[in-house]
């Protein structure tokens, strides 16, 4: 189990923001956690990954307690979290803000980009996927009109359309 966490409490003052939320994740998960505004899923998130400590229950991540841990030995461990806002370093490109991320836990630089640029390729923005993004992005400045949302990859043409190299 990659996140097991059980009988999470979250209280501000007599107030149970969360109340005895316990969840399992197995790595290649994906879990979505829905509800209304208020309901806490954010402040769920928040006991996870340390930035607001539980008033009662385990956090065990990877099969460690983490439940009394601050954020940055959690995020040294392998569990952080990203913001519904993402602040990126806007002058630098995709590579070099990953390779930030991976500087947590590579001290390395040669290491941390090498595993910036693994990870970058499995996501989908690794150099053949930019080289695609790049071409759709030419088609779609162009003018370039289908029914579907976006083209598809370069490496097709269309009857009406040869795409460009």
């Amino acid at each position: 189990m990659l996140i097991d966490a059980k009988n999470v409490t979250k209280a501000f003052g007599a107030f149970k923001a969360v109340d005895d939320a316990s969840v399992s994740v197995e790595e290649g998960d994906i879990l979505g956690l829905i509800g209304p505004n208020g309901a806490g899923k954010s402040t769920f998130f928040n006991c996870l990954t340390g930035d607001l400590p539980v008033t009662s229950g385990t956090v065990i991540f990877n099969g460690a307690d983490v439940t009394r841990l601050p954020p940055e030995a959690r995020a040294a461990l392998g569990l952080a979290r990203t913001f519904q806002v993402p602040l990126t370093f806007e002058s630098m490109s995709v590579l070099d803000n990953a390779t930030i991320g991976a500087l947590l836990r590579h001290h390395n630089a040669r290491e941390a980009r090498a595993k910036a640029r693994d990870v970058l390729q499995r996501v989908g923005l690794g150099t053949s996927s930019m080289h695609r993004l790049k071409a759709s992005a030419r088609l779609a400045a162009s003018g370039w009109r289908s029914p579907v949302r976006s083209p598809p990859s370069p490496r097709r043409c269309c009857s009406t359309r040869q795409w460009p190299a």
